[in-house]
């Protein structure tokens, strides 16, 4: 089982808070900030009071053109 890497800071300023949210993030793997964003919709539809069993991108058309 891999241990997880906990990261903890104590920022001063906005622009340290900052500096550390750019520093974790360039840290992570394109598979970690993925999982990351997809338990952030998970969170939204259970707020929302929705199952969110029919996940999906969102599709929409803004303009057509005849060629």
């Amino acid at each position: 089982m891999k241990k997880k890497k906990i990261w903890m800071n104590v920022a001063k300023s906005f622009k340290e808070a900052e500096e550390f949210d750019i520093k974790f993030w360039k840290s992570v793997s394109a598979e970690g900030k993925f999982s990351a964003m997809w338990s952030i919709v998970k969170d939204f539809y259970h707020l929302r009071g929705k199952s969110g069993n029919k996940r999906r991108l969102q599709r929409s058309v803004q303009n057509i053109k005849r060629a």
